[in-house]
């Protein structure tokens, strides 16, 4: 790495993945310790559910106006906003004593995130341009994300059964504070766009539209029936959005963001990682509060060693794998992992058996995501196609798909537990796993026409 990257890389390089760390972090931290925020804050688990809910909302619809702003502002501005902002709604976050202060502190990290993760992803296209630092930069970039995943979800449960669950939003201010001074001292300035100001009709056009789509797909389990009409209108809004937008003068949106079709593979590849993962993530953790019986210091204690196991992963066999079978080589032993340790998670929940379900948390927590979303990433993340006023919206436009696969492989899966709630909750949990199996099976068969270009 110090032979490849310059000291200034490194640092910029780490200042990135900080963004992808905390995204990820985020998400999977609240996971273990939604039963013990609930119960603090004497609401019922429904309802405390809104606290991932609106994370996710403010995230997914927010995320291609954050790319957007980077091709306007400049990267470096817009990164140290969102994570100024998602600093700031940490603090919010860990001194809220009701749900009502709990959700928009929760909303103002997802907009923070949304902000920072485009910033970080271009930044790293602008600034690490050859073809083996682009692929070794993205390649750690991604491991930070499973990294983060794997840590947050083992360190959610412990942090809050062992302290309190309010120090697992603060435990971020220090390093984002950190963040946030060697980003304004070491960061290069932005370059100077030369593009007029964001058609802001158009940005909020886009924005109440992906909001009203990512509702529709995280809470369709709760709207039933009414998803459908919901759906309908965002579809139909964001066509007139097209529209409109193409007779402007200057679009929000260009044509040319994606030219590559392995491209556009490795999107719908990353999309299905995002619907796979996550669901079989929500599969485990209740199988292991329904069918284990466990509690939520042991489930944290039971899952922290597959985070070390994660990172050293990343570390030591990911740059391996590379070499050995390529990028896509690499994602498709990653999807293949994912695909075996789902099944082997059915096996455990079926025979109520702990070493299935250890193995699978293996294959999956430990080495899936470590090698699978750096290589994906790498993959649907062909900026060196995009043109340099696009590469911001081509970040976000990434980020976003994967988290709209990721939404709508949770909202299948809890239509899955509600259609089958008559039916005991082995049998409930088995037709989930089907439901990922059968996602992790596309996302291979996708990698298997793209490999030759890893």
């Amino acid at each position: 790495m110090k032979r490849l990257f310059s000291r200034g890389q490194l640092t910029l390089l780490w200042l990135a993945c900080s963004a992808i760390f905390f995204e990820a972090f985020d998400v999977s931290i609240v996971n273990l310790s939604l039963p013990l925020i609930a119960d603090d804050l004497q609401v019922s688990l429904a309802r405390a559910q809104w606290i991932q809910t609106t994370y996710l909302l403010s995230f997914g619809g927010c995320l291609l106006l954050g790319g957007r702003l980077c091709d306007y502002a400049g990267s470096k501005k817009i990164f140290l906003l969102g994570m100024a902002l998602f600093g700031i709604a940490s603090l919010l976050a860990s001194i809220s004593h009701q749900l009502l202060l709990l959700l928009p502190a929760r909303a103002g990290q997802g907009i923070g995130a949304a902000l920072a993760m485009p910033g970080a992803i271009s930044l790293l296209s602008r600034h690490f341009t050859g073809e083996q630092q682009h692929r070794a930069a993205f390649g750690i970039f991604g491991s930070f994300a499973a990294i983060g995943f794997a840590g947050g979800l083992s360190l959610g449960g412990l942090v809050a059964a062992t302290f309190n669950w309010r120090w697992i939003f603060g435990m971020n201010l220090p390093v984002i504070g950190l963040v946030l001074i060697l980003g304004l001292v070491t960061l290069p300035a932005d370059p100077p766009s030369g593009r007029p100001s964001l058609p802001v009709a158009t940005a909020c056009w886009l924005t109440l539209t992906l909001l009203l789509f990512s509702f529709a797909i995280h809470e369709s389990a709760a709207l039933g029936w009414i998803t459908f009409p919901c759906l309908l209108t965002a579809i139909v809004s964001g066509v007139l959005l097209l529209r409109f937008d193409r007779r402007q003068n200057q679009p929000f949106f260009q044509r040319g963001i994606y030219p590559s079709p392995a491209a556009v593979k490795g999107l719908i590849a990353f999309s299905l990682l995002g619907f796979s993962f996550l669901s079989f993530i929500a599969i485990a953790t209740l199988a292991l509060y329904e069918v284990m019986a466990w509690k939520v210091q042991p489930a944290g204690l039971l899952l922290f060693p597959y985070s070390i196991g994660s990172a050293l992963v990343s570390r030591w066999v990911l740059p391996r794998l590379f070499k050995k079978v390529g990028v896509a080589g690499t994602g498709l032993v990653a999807l293949l992992c994912l695909l075996a340790g789902t099944v082997l998670l059915g096996a455990g929940i079926y025979t109520h058996r702990l070493p299935w379900y250890l193995v699978a948390l293996l294959l999956v927590n430990s080495i899936a995501i470590a090698i699978g979303y750096p290589a994906l990433t790498i993959l649907s993340l062909r900026l060196a196609e995009v043109a340099p006023d696009k590469q911001g919206i081509a970040a976000g436009l990434q980020s976003f798909i994967y988290t709209t696969g990721s939404g709508i492989g949770l909202s299948v899966i809890g239509l899955c537990l509600q259609a089958l709630s008559h039916s005991s909750i082995d049998i409930s949990l088995l037709c989930a796993c089907g439901t990922v199996a059968l996602g992790s099976g596309l996302a291979v068969q996708q990698l298997l026409t793209t490999r030759h270009t890893g």
